[in-house]
């Protein structure tokens, strides 16, 4: 049976990039007949089921020792404060703290990351360029609790003593910085987790610009644009899709992050005022009252919803992550021969 014709030429007419790509259809045809191509269909579908009947049954579990909770607060769970005196059980205030230490690691992070994966990738001499890289990706494996303990020790008594007094002057960013310098806060949380999402950052950014064609840069210079004017022109834009996975994913550690957030935070269930007030996390407060929480009671309970609350925050970030790395691109002009009509002349 004839191959059927490509788009954009005439019938009985079989272009060679159409016979190519039928050439590896077939090939890939008969590779999934052999033994071994149905064992890893097999093994893939196994793979593939194990995992969902691991998720399914991680959302039931979740669900169903947090219905007790969800039940008590109902939708009010997402703008209510936490008082177990009064059996409110709300996670209003963790959402906040959670959004705005999110929001200014991202702020700190990605220029910073984005810059200095351009710097290692396009501007640097190789013999620095290496070992900053090594030592990014060390960087990247340094357990949270390390981090957080570095940040209590050292950042703590810095940021009471010099950082917030400095800030509180600054005349246009004043107002979102007041109240008494504690060192423990909103800020401090937000810069420790730009510390620990920025390995992540300049590491998949660097191997995205490195992944950009050869010739989107000798392009640019050969129209005699300079190495940085070729970096943010071409080198940049190619690399956006790289960059935002990288900004994904960090965003999702900043999410999720407990351990160090906890120790430098300040741990205040109330609704911060500024960024400079102690305040809490959704993962800083499961870490802090799941502990201290009776099994089966309803403070026990409404631990647990503020992890499903977490993982549906999580799941928005990662699913609009995935809607921006999957954006259709413009359309292209369609290469290969052009159908000529009928009685038209050449």
């Amino acid at each position: 049976m004839n191959a059927p014709a490509a788009p954009g030429t005439s019938p009985g007419v079989e272009s060679p990039s159409w016979a190519h790509v039928h050439s590896v259809r077939e090939a890939l045809e008969r590779r999934r007949a052999k033994p071994r191509g149905r064992l890893y269909a097999t093994v893939r579908w196994v793979g593939a089921g194990i995992f969902a009947a691991i998720f399914v049954t991680l959302l039931v579990t979740l669900f169903k020792d947090a219905s007790a909770a969800l039940g008590h607060m109902g939708p009010s769970i997402l703008w209510t404060g936490w008082n177990p005196a009064k059996d409110q059980f709300g996670a209003g205030a963790f959402i906040v703290g959670t959004l705005l230490t999110t929001f200014v690691a991202l702020v700190i992070a990605v220029p910073i990351g984005i810059g200095t994966a351009a710097m290692l990738s396009e501007l640097a001499p190789r013999w620095i360029a290496g070992p900053c890289t090594v030592l990014i990706e060390f960087l990247a494996a340094i357990p949270s609790i390390v981090v957080g303990l570095w940040g209590l020790i050292v950042l703590t008594p810095i940021f009471a003593q010099h950082v917030e007094p400095f800030l509180k002057e600054v005349p246009v960013l004043g107002s979102l910085f007041h109240g008494p310098p504690l060192g423990s806060s909103l800020l401090l949380a937000g810069v420790v987790l730009a510390i620990m999402v920025l390995p992540t950052i300049v590491a998949l950014s660097r191997v995205a610009m490195s992944g950009v064609a050869v010739a989107d840069r000798e392009a640019g210079l050969a129209l005699g644009a300079t190495r940085w004017q070729v970096v943010r022109k071409a080198v940049i834009p190619g690399a956006r899709r790289g960059i935002r996975a990288s900004i994904t994913l960090g965003m999702g550690r900043a999410l999720g992050e407990a351990i160090a957030v906890s120790l430098v935070i300040g741990n205040n269930t109330g609704l911060p005022h500024s960024l400079l007030a102690p305040g809490a996390t959704l993962g800083s407060a499961i870490v802090n009252t799941f502990s201290e929480a009776d099994p089966g009671s309803l403070e026990w309970s409404a631990v647990v919803a503020l992890v499903v609350v977490l993982l549906a925050i999580s799941v928005l970030v990662n699913a609009g992550g995935q809607f921006l790395l999957r954006a259709r691109k413009p359309a292209v002009a369609p290469r290969g021969p052009v159908e000529v009509p009928a009685g038209a002349t050449t």
